[in-house]
C-alpha cells in the first residue's frame, strides 16, 4: 500500500472527526434577584362621600417585615393635587399582614397618601376623595291639584351663598332637565337655603342639583315624587 496515500486518509479522517475531549459550552449564570423592597397599596371605600359622611382608608404593606410597622396619613386638600400634602394628625400601625385602615371625614375634595416607616420609608399611591354638597329637598304638598303652585325648599351644607340651585324633573328617557333656577341664601355659617315655587301640572319624579365647584363635587338630593289629581 501507498504508505503516502494512508497517511493522507488518516489525516482527513482525524480532521474531520469530532474532538474527543471537547466540553459543552457553560450555561450562564442564573440571575439572582434581589429580595423585593417594602411597597403600600392605598384604597377609599367610598371614594366618593356626601358632606359630613365618612370614608375608609385602607391598604396593605408588602415586602419582608411588613408587620407592626408605623404609617402616617398626609393630605392635599388644594388643587392641582400633589405638591401640598400636609400630615393630617393620623397614625396607625400595621397588623401582623401589613395591613391598616384610616377612618376619615374630609370635609372637601381630598387627596390622600399614606408614609411607612420603613428603611428607607415608601410612600403609597395618591387617592382622591371627593365631597358632594348635602343638598336637602322639600315640597309643600306632595299631591297638589293640577295646575297648583308647589314650594320646592331645603338646606344645603356647607354654606354656599349665592350659588345656583337647579330644580329638575325626570323624563322618560331617565335623565333629568332642569325646570326652574333659584339661588342659595344666606342661613348662617354652616349652611344655605333656598326656596321656590313651582306651578305643576301632571305626576313627576324632581330633584334638586347644586353644580360642582373648586371644593366639592356636584350636589344631588332624594328624589321626590308628586302626584297631580283634580
Amino acid at each position: 500500500m501507498n504508505v503516502k496515500y494512508l497517511v493522507s486518509s488518516v489525516a482527513l479522517a482525524l480532521a474531520f472527526a469530532p474532538a474527543a475531549t471537547a466540553q459543552k459550552p457553560k450555561a450562564p449564570p442564573t440571575p439572582v434577584t434581589p429580595p423585593a423592597g417594602p411597597s403600600i397599596t392605598l384604597d377609599a371605600k367610598p371614594s366618593i362621600i356626601i358632606f359630613s359622611g365618612v370614608t375608609t382608608l385602607s391598604g396593605r404593606l408588602g415586602g419582608p417585615k411588613a408587620g407592626s410597622v408605623g404609617l402616617r396619613l398626609f393630605r392635599d386638600t388644594t388643587r392641582p393635587y400633589g405638591d401640598s400634602y400636609r400630615f393630617a394628625g393620623k397614625t396607625a400601625t400595621t397588623d401582623r399582614n401589613g395591613r391598616y385602615s384610616f377612618a376619615v371625614k374630609p370635609l372637601v375634595n381630598t387627596s390622600y397618601r399614606v408614609v411607612a416607616s420603613t428603611t428607607p420609608p415608601v410612600t403609597s399611591p395618591a387617592r382622591l376623595v371627593l365631597v358632594r354638597i348635602k343638598v336637602g329637598i322639600r315640597v309643600s304638598d306632595r299631591t297638589p291639584r293640577r295646575g297648583s303652585l308647589v314650594r320646592f325648599y331645603g338646606s344645603v351644607f356647607p354654606a354656599h351663598d349665592g350659588r345656583t340651585v337647579s330644580i329638575q324633573r325626570r323624563t322618560r328617557s331617565g335623565s333629568f332637565r332642569t325646570v326652574v333656577r333659584t339661588r342659595l341664601r344666606d342661613a348662617g355659617t354652616t349652611k344655605s337655603t333656598y326656596s321656590r315655587r313651582l306651578r305643576i301640572y301632571r305626576d313627576g319624579v324632581y330633584r334638586v342639583k347644586v353644580a360642582a365647584d373648586g371644593d366639592h363635587a356636584n350636589g344631588l338630593s332624594s328624589l321626590k315624587s308628586i302626584d297631580v289629581h283634580g
